[in-house]
């Protein structure tokens, strides 16, 4: 999904909508010293919409860190489904395998 920027004005009602909280930290904003941003709490990429009930402002040093494991989860995600789907296959076995008792013998076919 294609995320729409934001004019100054519609930053400033969500700022407002929701009280100048990061709803990260729950921290107080104080939008003339702290840098802050609009974030998703649910990604784009992992089906969140790009709708107000999506958005919230967030503290720039709270949502760093969050969009960084976002993209892990997301990353994990994708190969996961690509293993899934059938897109990258298994390693094959190999032919010998270890016994409970510690014996290496050959697979049978």
């Amino acid at each position: 999904m294609k995320r729409r920027s934001l004019t100054a004005k519609e930053r400033l009602r969500l700022f407002n909508l929701h009280g100048g909280i990061c709803h990260l930290c729950n921290g107080k904003i104080d939008g003339v010293c702290e840098a802050w941003e609009i974030e998703h709490p649910t990604a784009l990429s992992m089906g969140g919409a790009d709708d107000d009930a999506n958005m919230k402002p967030a503290h720039v040093h709270c949502h760093r860190p969050k969009t960084a494991d976002d993209l892990g989860r997301l990353a994990k995600a994708k190969r996961c489904e690509a293993r899934y789907l059938g897109a990258r296959p298994r390693k094959p076995l190999s032919k010998w395998k270890r016994k409970v008792s510690g014996e290496v013998v050959l697979r049978e076919p």
